[in-house]
């Protein structure tokens, strides 16, 4: 009795799962490699809101004014004033709400979060921001590319 020698090679369940395990790591790694900037902008436009919506708590919880800051890579949060002549907020430095990447940045503004909830243009709260927004940009192949708008009514408070 002779014993036939198994073939050698791969089943087809074998090359299927091989397949599917290679589309499945090229559907993640690819805009990875590509400099897909989705995922950061959105974690830092995350960042942008959250430090918005802080000041806005800051300054009615404490019934003082809280100065925004929004930076080219950051958002600072201040009392009363900003820039170096603010205080800064306990436990809150300045890189709180900042990203390193260097592609995205944010639109610069300054916004002051009155204790009333209104969010002004000026210290005083005599300029009510009326519909404003700040977006988070980028260049991505040399072109320039708005990932997130952020809107702010002025009059409310409310920062989208």
């Amino acid at each position: 009795m002779t014993v036939s020698p198994r073939a050698s090679g791969f089943t087809m369940v074998e090359l299927v799962v091989v397949m599917i395990l290679i589309g499945v790591l090229a559907a993640i790694g690819i805009p990875r490699l590509m400099g897909d900037k989705t995922m950061e902008a959105a974690v830092f436009g995350d960042q942008v809101v959250s430090g918005l919506r802080q000041a806005q708590k800051i300054a009615a919880g404490h019934r003082r004014t809280v100065c925004a800051s929004v930076g080219p890579k950051a958002v600072i949060v201040r009392l009363k004033d900003c820039g170096s002549a603010g205080m800064p907020l306990t436990g809150l430095a300045d890189d709180a709400f900042a990203t390193t990447d260097s592609v995205l940045a944010v639109t610069t503004a300054t916004l002051y979060f009155q204790p009333d909830g209104r969010i002004t243009t000026d210290a005083a709260g005599t300029a009510v921001v009326a519909g404003g927004t700040v977006a988070i940009t980028g260049t991505v192949d040399g072109q320039a590319t708005t990932f997130r708008t952020i809107h702010v009514e002025g009059s409310t408070g409310y920062v989208e």
